[in-house]
């Protein structure tokens, strides 16, 4: 039994998480890791454009109603760290998927030559 998830309840909702993304990756075609990076890649470059627009709406917000600054601090700060945890999961899962599903196929492939 772990101490930080006694009843298995993140374990079972990362794999749920990963099984999803790994079947939206093999619908998707990315058969490589390369490919597989080049998703990666671009995830990290979503995420800081998401971040950007958000302050930037936050900070309009602000300009305009000035009494509303902790309110739209908090709405950052939340969304900034909402979108980099998403991120970073979304990260493991793919390169957890490089790992046992791309590379596993790459060796039976090598394996046949």
């Amino acid at each position: 039994m772990k101490l930080n998830d006694p009843f298995g309840r993140m374990e079972s909702r990362h794999q749920l998480g990963y099984e999803s993304m790994r079947d939206a990756m093999q619908k998707s075609g990315i058969t490589t890791p390369k490919e597989a990076w080049e998703v990666i890649r671009q995830s990290k470059k979503r995420a800081l454009q998401y971040i950007c627009i958000g302050v930037a709406a936050l900070l309009l917000v602000t300009v305009v109603l000035p009494k509303a600054l902790p309110v739209t601090v908090s709405l950052a700060l939340f969304m900034t760290v909402w979108i980099a945890s998403s991120t970073i999961n979304g990260q493991r899962y793919i390169q957890r998927y490089i790992d046992e599903d791309l590379k596993s196929e790459s060796k039976g492939q090598q394996d046949d030559n």
